[in-house]
């Protein structure tokens, strides 16, 4: 039998009290102070989606700026710390007896004994980066304890602390505002829903001939301007672009929960509430993955791929339903934040019987997502693993010449025939045959996006092919890599008269692989800014006042280098 809306609303109520009560029992006496003495003020929500993941944790705002002290929210000890030009930058992890680890990133430094301890690192290891597991006597910790202070490290856009609190034992992340009472977060205001796209589906193949509507408000809910007039197609979904905002901040972060009601029957329901950093990559099937790289907003989709294996779901047929020619449809979508402010979307749908459909087999380049599918032309072949793809798709093969002198090759366009861009959860593998003699070792399989953009894929060689890997398709093709690093002193010549050393390291094509600074010929340690193409070296013990030569050494990942030397007085 249908649960009926009334039956389901009712049910819906008791597991959001019943969630509230776990939460409350499991989760708030877990004793858990804040990392930081300042408010909830989110620039970032847990599970809102990126590109290739979903967000784990908080982004707690610092009023934009750097060096907020940051404390242990509970006793423990530091069991990991890494430093890193991505992801979280400078980062600390600390595990507690409780069964949970907390993570804070993007911190601008460690406090006191810790960073010594990673400061002497760098150097005995000889390393910038590092990813440092520790033992529990290392770094033991009392709540409350100064651990570090706030910063803009790693892939950070702005300043802000990155909070994540992860079951230790499963390492699943977990919401940080389920340990704390609800007022430390302050949301009145419901998600802001703009629209809805209605997608069209073939039974076993994903078919997006679709239509966006742009919402507007009536009475107390969304709807479009008029009913929605559809044609005739096997069955549909829906996805609807939005997003959350707080009552302190002016971020658009993401909707924790949507449920969409067909005639009073629930079809499709997900509920955010853990991320898995094993399947973090299906954000990309939990949103619309070609609206979301056109820079589109991001559609939140109500359906569930046959290859997105995300627990967060609860649906029937996977969000995909049907309606009968002629008749009146009614859908209802109910859009949740974390606070339980809610925003409604109702539509009428009705269905024209005026198109007939292509049968899916008649596609070219059809593949299903589960099996092994291989394709070539000339020169070129691309090798996809099952469960590359999040469900059953095409995939189109063609070439062009070029006249490029830059290009070694024809460019093979591996292209989806109904997206722009489609994502995959595995990477795809390339193969060129290519008889190239000169400088093979500089040759690197290049992947250019539908906006130019050009990306060196990792490339290895044999005599007689080249070969990478791609998590996206686009356009590929061979490419030299001949041109050293740019390697640029920012400081002014000679005299340093600041606490640091700031270098600009670019590369045209392949990549900064290698980087390193030495003091009269001894290694010293550079901090590098990937976002900002710049490495720091912060004055300490290993130079002292005086006239010395600095050496900069940057090598790409097909092993050009570039090396300047500069005497400089500190």
């Amino acid at each position: 039998m249908p649960t009926t809306k009334n039956t389901g609303f009712i049910l819906t109520a008791f597991c959001v009290f019943f969630s509230t009560y776990l939460f409350s029992q499991e989760y708030r006496n877990s004793g858990f102070i804040k990392p930081m003495q300042l408010p909830f003020n989110l620039a970032g929500s847990f599970g809102e989606p990126r590109k290739d993941h979903f967000h784990s944790g908080i982004d707690i705002k610092t009023n934009g700026l750097e060096g907020e002290p940051v404390f242990a929210v509970y006793d423990g000890y530091i069991s990991r710390i890494r430093v890193s030009p991505y992801g979280y930058g400078r980062a600390i992890y600390i595990t507690h007896p409780n069964g949970f680890t907390t993570v804070y990133g993007h911190l601008s430094a460690f406090y006191g004994a810790i960073e010594k301890y990673t400061h002497a690192q760098h150097y005995a290891l000889k390393k910038s980066e590092l990813d440092l597991t520790l033992d529990p006597t290392v770094f033991p910790l009392k709540q409350n304890d100064t651990i570090a202070f706030s910063g803009n490290t790693g892939g950070s856009s702005a300043p802000h602390l990155h909070f994540e609190i992860r079951n230790t034992k499963t390492e699943h992340a977990l919401n940080p505002l389920d340990f704390y009472p609800r007022d430390f977060y302050v949301d009145t205001i419901p998600p802001q829903i703009n629209k809805v796209k209605i997608l069209k589906f073939y039974d076993d193949f994903y078919f997006t001939d679709d239509t966006v509507y742009y919402l507007r408000k009536k009475e107390n809910y969304l709807t479009t301007e008029d009913s929605v007039i559809i044609d005739n197609y096997p069955s549909y979904c829906l996805s609807l672009e939005g997003f959350d905002k707080q009552d302190n901040s002016e971020n658009k972060n993401g909707i924790k929960k949507i449920e969409v009601w067909l005639n009073d029957s629930l079809v499709f329901k997900y509920d955010l509430t853990e991320v898995d950093f094993d399947k973090t990559r299906m954000c990309n099937a939990f949103v619309d993955y070609d609206e979301m790289l056109n820079d589109s907003g991001y559609f939140y989709n109500s359906y569930q791929f046959s290859g997105n294996t995300l627990s967060m779901y609860s649906s029937m047929n996977k969000g995909v339903f049907k309606i009968n020619n002629n008749e009146k449809t009614s859908l209802t979508i109910d859009c949740y934040d974390y606070n339980y402010n809610k925003t409604t979307v109702k539509l009428n749908i009705a269905r024209r019987d005026t198109i007939k459909y292509l049968d899916s087999s008649t596609i070219l380049g059809y593949i299903t997502y589960s099996k092994y599918f291989e394709s070539y032309i000339n020169d070129f072949t691309i090798k996809i693993q099952i469960n590359t793809f999040y469900d059953n798709t095409d995939i189109n093969l063609d070439s062009e010449a070029t006249l490029d002198k830059n290009i070694l090759s024809k460019i093979y366009h591996a292209t989806n025939y109904h997206h722009i861009y489609i994502p995959l959860h595995k990477p795809a593998k390339i193969e060129f045959k290519s008889a190239i003699k000169k400088n093979r070792n500089k040759v690197v399989v290049v992947r250019q996006d539908n906006k130019g953009n050009e990306t060196a894929l990792k490339t290895t060689f044999d005599k007689t092919k080249f070969y990478a890997e791609t998590k996206e398709l686009g356009s590929f093709y061979l490419k030299y890599d001949t041109t050293k690093p740019i390697v640029e002193i920012l400081n002014p010549k000679s005299q340093i008269p600041n606490s640091s050393i700031l270098v600009k390291i670019t590369d045209n094509l392949s990549g900064i692989d290698t980087y390193n600074g030495y003091i009269d010929n001894q290694w010293v340690n550079f901090y590098y800014d990937a976002k900002n193409d710049v490495i720091e070296y912060k004055f300490d013990e290993y130079c002292s006042k005086g006239e010395h030569l600095l050496k900069i050494i940057v090598t790409d990942k097909v092993g050009n280098k570039t090396s300047i030397e500069q005497k400089i007085i500190y």
